[in-house]
């Protein structure tokens, strides 16, 4: 866990010269009285009985190596500038070494937690210096201006917010292990104690670390939501008891905001869906806060209130099923609902109520959603064309999180019930006629969850009243217009809903809030799409046999026309666009243009344009692969690469075209160009040796059906293309760039590993580098009787000459590849070496 490496790093960090803001650690000196400094005392070499037994032995080992890497960071943080955030150096994901100990310390305290957590609170006591009193701020002296003790005083102060981050990431772990491990009331109740002290509001700061507060406070409002889940009663207890002081003091800015801090240290609480008994404690305190709701006045309070509602009851709406007829939840719905509804038609309160409506419907029953949603759907609406964004955000969140309660758990009403409710929202999302959506300017993926969720229950509407419309699919040739916003939604929503139906993934999962806790812990399990070409046959298995063949052709038709607007033109070895940055290049109608160029060729070779070649498809992956659009560099990239590993009968072709394209479109002029699309040829060349030697693919190796490209039969089947790019890697040893020569040797080299991978290195069809290292000192040795009188360059010209055509007499299929090759590439290519 603490490697040589780190220990260098370690101290390596203590002893280098300042940097950031100049801070370094100072030793403790020996003070008598108060005039000591801030902090723990030196840390001292720790040793370890090595007779211990085996379980002291780990735990100590253990917490000898957190607090060892704690004080590294601390250490390093004290040296970064005060405007970084702590996030960027200690969140869970920075450092894999720190998050593997925080771990190791959640799985010992499934067997010792209160060894643990009395251990980790004497850590924190000694890094902040409070079990010694004698510990305090040096007062200010005569030596000291004011702007350097304030300086100190900032520095010392996110020392102790960098202690407590790394102490309550261990705790958010730890405390995960309470159902397994009971632990003392008092442990608890410190937990609890310190959490809600980070919660009082500060009045009147405004230093640099006021982020670095805020973020603590949110770690600490994480821990509380782990410790709630298995001692809840002393959480509430302790809330509400902050909550009543709070309130019984005269009101004020200040209470006001403390009443807000307080309430937002509630905001990761989690409901238990059961037992049954906590489901319904947990209820009976969100009564107590929905009562506080409907009492207080102040608007930001109430506001803070319908926030926390919101996080809590989110979840819920996700999980909620037969816990909807539980009469606390019944009760919590109806007391709220009808004051929360009428005051979100109000512009003061629309922004924090809608979202707290939309979660009160959510977890209704089925009947009082569907007789009260009509009336809140219409309000949503009518807000998407707000002129304010974020309301239009807000209505349009509220809007897909109604429709997936109304199609996936309630699963609609009547056919004509539900087709009239369908038709009303997405005309008024998707208006007819109109290039773009309503709202505009907001995340694409909201609309294709729209569609998907609509398709869950009504696929063919989904089909044709909507992503159709959005394809142009089935309108004439002359009435085709690229609108890219829709089309990219439309396509997107066909590839998630293939995607899902395919994986047999069931109900998709309601939208949920963020994504990230402050600790780093992701709450989302990242989704993995199919990239496999999706046949006619696998279409027909999931129910969409009728739309795919649909789809394809519209893929191939946007896919011309993008190529044309925003593909060829935007090439990088366009001379329109040498010294120009892709930013100022990538505006206006530009960027929903590339949005939807990337889409389309990420979708291959899942989804094959119908109506382009291969030769067609394979040529424009090529030119899009020295695209401006760094993105849709890459996309093309791993799309061209998808092609040769996935289909056998495409790689002779992939080659052929991607080497063909770089002869013609990409010369030493483009040198860094060049230099990059041979390691993406190279790249390609290692990909289909990794094919060959993965296990279960024995295939690979078979001759390829429907080859454009065949010579003698009696040879190897790949002959052809691998000579090929031998031919094209022996031009490349002419260039003047030394990095280009390399390249041109490893593709060499890769070439024989294919040979022999495919089995095809026999004596009369060699790779190119061995022919090379065999004839070379023969070839050499022939010229050591040039005349003195020639030249350099006519010798250097006549020995490259002489070994072009040593090796094409031994190689006869090579000597078609150079006799049917473009002569005046090769012979340019072969200037450059004298011109230089």
């Amino acid at each position: 866990l603490f490697s040589l490496g780190d220990a260098f790093l370690f101290f390596s960090v203590i002893l280098a010269s300042p940097v950031g803001n100049g801070y370094i650690k100072p030793p403790v000196p020996p003070v008598s009285g108060t005039q000591r400094e801030r902090g723990p005392p030196a840390m001292l070499p720790i040793s370890i009985d090595p007779d211990s037994k085996p379980g002291e032995y780990v735990l100590k080992s253990l917490f000898v190596n957190f607090t060892t890497l704690a004080e590294r960071k601390i250490r390093i943080i004290m040296a970064e500038p005060l405007e970084k955030p702590l996030t960027k150096s200690l969140q869970r994901g920075e450092d894999p070494q720190f998050d593997q100990v925080i771990s190791s310390m959640s799985s010992l305290s499934e067997y010792c937690l209160p060894s643990i957590l009395r251990t980790l609170f004497d850590w924190y006591k000694r890094q902040n210096g409070i079990e010694d009193e004698s510990h305090e701020y040096r007062p200010r002296t005569s030596t000291k201006s004011k702007s350097d003790e304030q300086q100190r005083d900032y520095l010392m102060e996110r020392r102790d917010l960098a202690i407590d981050f790394i102490f309550s990431l261990v705790l958010i772990e730890v405390l995960k292990q309470i159902p397994l491990h009971p632990v003392i009331d008092s442990l608890v109740n410190d937990v609890i104690n310190l959490a809600f002290k980070h919660f009082k509001y500060k009045e009147g700061y405004l230093g640099p670390n006021t982020g670095n507060m805020h973020i603590v406070a949110d770690l600490y409002a994480e821990v509380i939501g782990v410790l709630a889940q298995a001692k809840f009663p002393a959480v509430k207890k302790k809330f509400m008891a902050e909550l009543k002081e709070l309130r019984h003091k005269e009101q004020s800015p200040y209470v006001v905001q403390s009443i807000i801090s307080l309430i937002m240290g509630m905001k990761f609480f989690r409901i238990k869906m059961y037992p049954v008994e906590d489901f319904e404690a947990s209820l009976q305190f969100m009564q107590e806060c929905a009562h506080y709701f409907l009492e207080v006045k102040d608007k930001d309070i109430k506001h803070a209130l319908a926030g926390l509602f919101v996080e809590i009851l989110v979840p819920v709406a996700a999980a909620v099923k037969n816990e909807v007829n539980v009469p606390c939840l019944r009760n919590f719905v109806e007391s709220l609902y009808d004051t929360t509804l009428e005051l979100s038609s109000r512009k003061k309160h629309s922004l924090a109520l809608y979202p707290l409506v939309t979660c009160l419907l959510c977890v209704s029953q089925k009947q009082f959603f569907l007789n009260r949603w009509h009336v809140f759907l219409n309000n949503c609406l009518s807000n998407l064309k707000n002129k304010d964004p974020k309301m239009a955000r807000v209505a349009l969140e509220s809007l897909y999180r109604l429709l997936w309660v109304y199609m996936i758990r309630i699963k609609c009403e009547s056919n004509t019930a539900t087709q009239s409710r369908l038709i009303t929202i997405v005309t008024t999302l998707f208006p007819k006629g109109s290039r773009g959506v309503v709202p505009r300017d907001m995340p694409l993926n909201i609309f294709v969850k729209i569609i998907q969720f609509i398709a869950q229950e009504r696929l063919d509407f989904a089909m044709k009243e909507i992503i159709f419309d959005f394809l142009c699919v089935g309108k004439p040739a002359k009435a085709f217009s690229l609108n890219p916003e829709r089309m990219n939604i439309g396509l997107r929503a066909f590839l998630v809903i293939a995607d899902s139906l395919q994986q047999k993934d069931g109900e998709p999962p309601m939208p949920v809030t963020g994504a990230v806790l402050p600790s780093g812990n992701t709450l989302r399990v990242k989704k993995t799409y199919l990239s496999k070409t999706l046949t006619e046959e696998e279409a027909k298995m999931i129910g969409m046999s009728l739309y795919y063949s649909q789809v394809r052709k519209a893929v191939d038709n946007i896919l011309r026309h993008l190529d044309k607007e925003v593909g060829r033109c935007m090439m990088l070895t366009n001379i329109q666009m040498l010294n120009k940055e892709p930013e100022d290049m990538i505006t206006g109608e530009r960027k929903p243009k590339i949005d939807l160029f990337r889409t389309c060729v990420a979708a291959i070779p899942r989804l094959l344009p119908d109506g382009m070649s291969k030769l067609e498809l394979i040529d424009l992956l090529a030119r899009l692969s020295i695209h401006m659009d760094d993105e849709l560099r890459h996309i093309a990239q791993n799309s061209l690469q998808g092609l040769l590993v996935d289909f056998v009968d495409w790689r002779e072709d992939v080659l052929f075209g991607f080497t063909n394209f770089l002869l013609r479109e990409v010369n030493d002029m483009h040198h860094t160009l060049l230099d990059t699309s041979l390691k993406l040829l190279l790249q390609l060349l290692t990909q289909w040796k990794l094919v060959i030697h993965t296990p279960g693919k024995a295939s690979e190796q078979l001759i390829p059906n429907g080859s454009s490209h065949r010579m003698q039969s009696e040879r190897s089947p790949y002959s052809n293309v691998l000579h090929a790019v031998e031919g094209f890697a022996l031009v490349l040893l002419c260039s003047f760039q030394v990095a280009t020569r390399k390249l041109a040797v490893l593709i060499l080299r890769e070439i024989r590993s294919l040979f022999l991978a495919l089995g095809q290195a026999e004596d009369d069809d060699r790779p190119m580098i061995d022919v090379m290292d065999q004839l070379s000192s023969s070839i050499l040795e022939s010229f050591i009787h040039v005349a003195v009188s020639d030249s350099v360059s006519t010798t250097l010209l006549l020995l490259l000459m002489r070994i072009l055509s040593c090796i094409c007499m031994q190689n006869p299929v090579l000597m078609k590849v150079f006799q049917l090759g473009n002569v005046l590439i090769y012979a340019n290519y072969i200037t450059n070496i004298f011109n230089n």
